[in-house]
């Protein structure tokens, strides 16, 4: 019994000494773990399209090249992608 009482108290005190060392603060790069988010360049080709952000430009091209015009409309920042 008493062999259990010292291993019991020996568990408490190593808890003790290890819940008063403060733990390193971890560093944490928004930026980068954003980047390392983002999908792989072939995935995000539809970034290589040359957006109008005028539409009377873009009706204006679209007449010259005769081709149409694809309109999408976003009120967020689609180039970040945290729209």
């Amino acid at each position: 019994m008493r062999e259990m009482q010292f291993v019991f108290a020996a568990a408490l005190c190593t808890l003790a000494v290890h819940a008063q060392e403060p733990t390193p603060p971890v560093a944490f790069d928004l930026d980068a773990e954003f980047a390392a988010a983002q999908p792989p360049r072939e995935e995000a080709r539809w970034t290589l399209i040359p957006w109008r952000h005028s539409l009377t430009d873009a009706l204006v091209e679209a007449k010259q090249t005769k081709r149409p015009i694809y309109l999408y409309c976003n009120d967020g920042d689609v180039g970040s992608g945290r729209c």
